[in-house]
């Protein structure tokens, strides 16, 4: 199992003030002690009726996901927001951090779960908050709907943060080293961890091979493949998202990982860049938002770059 400990670079969350550190190779946090307890239970079958033992903190602070989940359902069942029968799988989300890849599932400690679901009311919120030691935050929101902008011509959709802080934190593996990406989870798409981030394995081949100096992220999202370039070696990487949510989470993104200089963050529609840029690069990325026709992204992304790079 991957073992992480964090103090590196650190910034401060805009949304609960917590310090948000940049995590390395160490201790591993989600592992469970000799005393955990794996409950085994099925997301197909109804959650109610599931015994107290089950739902037990461990002497260590941990507790499994999925007794985590059916305490947070029994609080849901309880207040109405979900039918009796309901089931694990029935209820939301449960999106851990800091996020990084697992062999099985996660033993979790305080404050290292958001909840998204679109189920859930303000109430509610605030009593799985305070009953639930586990949980950081609580959304009401849809997966099937992706939150964020898709270009100039639409307007943004967010999920609705409830209670608590919705902060989060996805540990990335990349040939270079160990990224810190956070984003605010109301505000941008869900990345799940896995044991192989292929846009990263996309963008290295490219840029370890390239070893462009001047490289445009071009809609860098939290800027994680421009902040890879970075790492791997450019000298100037400029940013750029439609979102200005996206933009302020690169922002904070660059301070976690250390980079202070080398870099310039713009907030614009990429088709215009080419008007606005007075600037040859080496490579622009082009990542788009899901479901967008990249084709006018790369027509622009041509006038401005040598080789140009498309994340599907």
């Amino acid at each position: 199992m991957w073992r992480i400990i964090f103090k590196c670079m650190s910034a401060r969350c805009p949304v609960c003030g917590e310090d948000l550190p940049a995590y390395r190779g160490g201790v591993d946090i989600y592992g469970p002690c000799d005393g955990c307890i794996d409950p085994h239970l099925s997301k197909f079958r109804p959650v109610k009726g599931v015994s107290g033992s089950v739902l037990r903190i461990c002497e260590c602070g941990r507790r499994h996901l999925d007794a985590v989940m059916a305490h947070v359902a029994g609080i849901m069942i309880r207040e109405g927001c979900v039918p009796e029968d309901a089931r694990l799988r029935d209820i939301g989300a449960p999106l851990i951090t800091p996020a990084l890849p697992l062999e099985s599932a996660p033993f979790l400690p305080e404050r290292s779960l958001v909840i998204l679901s679109p189920h859930v009311d303000k109430g509610t919120a605030e009593t799985i908050m305070e009953d639930v030691p586990e949980v950081k935050g609580v959304l009401r929101g849809d997966m099937r709907t992706v939150p964020g902008m898709m270009d100039s011509g639409t307007r943004p959709h967010v999920y609705e943060l409830l209670a608590g802080c919705d902060m989060r934190c996805d540990i990335i593996e990349t040939p270079s080293g160990a990224l810190s990406i956070y984003r605010r989870q109301s505000r941008l798409h869900i990345e799940f961890s896995s044991g192989k981030n292929l846009k990263i394995q996309t963008a290295a081949r490219e840029i370890l091979s390239l070893r462009p100096e001047n490289v445009l992220d071009a809609t860098c999202g939290p800027g994680t493949l421009g902040i890879f370039s970075l790492m791997a070696g450019a000298r100037n990487v400029v940013f750029n998202d439609i979102w200005r949510e996206a933009c302020e989470m690169t922002r904070l993104n660059l301070r976690v990982n250390g980079f202070h200089e080398g870099f310039r963050v713009y907030n614009r529609d990429i088709r215009e860049l080419p008007d606005l840029i007075d600037e040859r690069f080496d490579l622009c990325i082009v990542d788009p938002f899901p479901g967008v026709d990249p084709r006018e992204f790369i027509d622009a992304a041509k006038r401005l770059a040598e080789n140009t790079l498309l994340i599907r």
